[in-house]
């Protein structure tokens, strides 16, 4: 079973933030629940794409709750200032949550209320609200979803299978592998992506390619070798780098890991 972590390093940057790992039995379903408030006045900020959909509570006056989508490109997601926010990052392959209509008509929009996007229990959501700390409300959010887990269909777990393929390879989508593994034909592996993510597995791919690079960035001590990530030379490589985070690697480091005294980590090829 493979592993994915995404990072949004700007938001830890900018905002006070502390993350927590979910109920071991919910590791297919949420990758993590964050909490987190903008420092300052400004509270604009760059998202990176990460292949994954959050529930994000509002936790001010006027109480919301919202399901944000993952940019195609780094774009700026607009806060509440000095807002306090709790959110569940959902995993791709997550079953626990269903969907209102289909994900292709609402993944172009940074945010979409809740109740337009999915469907969820108001007692919850109300929990949720009520809840003292951040330690009660991912008590309250692993009990609730723990309570839907369902069992999985035949395309849930291709799904699955495909998704942790992608992760095993460095984030490239190998049609040949994935229908070796599923017996299914690519043409139904990328509608099979549109319903679980709203897009195909190659665009998919690219989002989960780049978040494995900056975790190797990040907590690699090892150099990153751009060909195991599929990038044909160093010009692919930045291309690619810079049309998902409008920056290049050089100002990626600069910008997020030498201010945390994380040890630059040098290509080669």
């Amino acid at each position: 079973m493979s592993s994915y972590y995404p990072i949004q390093p700007e938001l830890v940057q900018k905002t006070y933030y502390r993350e927590m790992t979910p109920n071991s039995n919910l590791n297919q379903d949420i990758l993590l629940y964050y909490e987190f408030e903008p420092i300052s006045i400004n509270s604009d900020i760059h998202v990176i794409p990460d292949a994954c959909q959050d529930l994000m509570f509002y936790m001010g006056k006027d109480q919301k709750v919202v399901l944000g989508n993952t940019p195609t490109t780094r774009g700026i997601y607009s806060f509440t200032p000095k807002g306090k926010y709790f959110g569940v990052r959902l995993n791709p392959k997550q079953t626990i949550i269903q969907y209102n209509c289909a994900l292709k008509q609402i993944v172009q929009q940074p945010f979409v209320n809740v109740e337009l996007g999915c469907t969820l229990d108001s007692k919850f959501i109300q929990a949720v609200f009520e809840a003292g700390d951040f330690e009660q409300r991912v008590q309250i959010c692993n009990e609730y979803f723990c309570s839907q887990k369902k069992e999985k269909s035949l395309g849930d777990e291709i799904f699955a299978t495909c998704f942790d393929s992608i992760i095993e390879n460095n984030g490239l989508f190998l049609p040949d592998v994935i229908q070796h593994k599923t017996g299914y034909s690519e043409r139904y592996i990328r509608e099979l992506f549109y319903k679980k993510t709203g897009f195909g597995p190659k665009k998919l791919s690219k989002f989960i390619r780049i978040q494995l690079l900056l975790q190797h960035f990040s907590f690699e001590e090892t150099p990153v070798n751009i060909d195991q990530y599929g990038y044909y030379d160093p010009s692919h490589y930045y291309k690619e780098f810079k049309s998902l985070l409008i920056i290049t690697p050089a100002e990626y480091i600069k910008a997020f890991l030498v201010r945390k005294n994380i040890k630059r980590k040098y290509l080669y090829y």
